[in-house]
């Protein structure tokens, strides 16, 4: 399986499609980021950090002992568990 890896400014585009009121500048709304980033468990948080600073998922795997098929797979996961919480998180704001 050949892994497609996604870029941190097709994060942000996905990111910035998500509602969020006018007075939220990106530094905040990046920090949102952040602080669901460092809820996610050990493995996942590792995975996806390694992912934003540029590492392929072949790289990662090196690291983690997965394969890099399973890592891509995580990637996609986590994108969508943190969108999903970060949607969350501003309908409670």
């Amino acid at each position: 399986m050949n892994a497609k890896m996604i870029s941190f400014e097709e994060i942000e585009r996905t990111l910035e499609s998500v509602e969020q009121p006018r007075d939220i500048d990106r530094e905040r709304a990046l920090g949102e980021v952040q602080q669901v980033i460092l809820k996610l468990r050990p493995l996942d948080r590792q995975i996806i950090i390694s992912y934003l600073e540029g590492m392929d998922a072949a790289s990662i795997a090196d690291i983690t002992g997965l394969t890099p098929a399973n890592i891509a797979m995580k990637i996609h996961r986590i994108k969508k568990i943190l969108a999903h919480r970060i949607r969350e998180e501003q309908s409670h704001a």
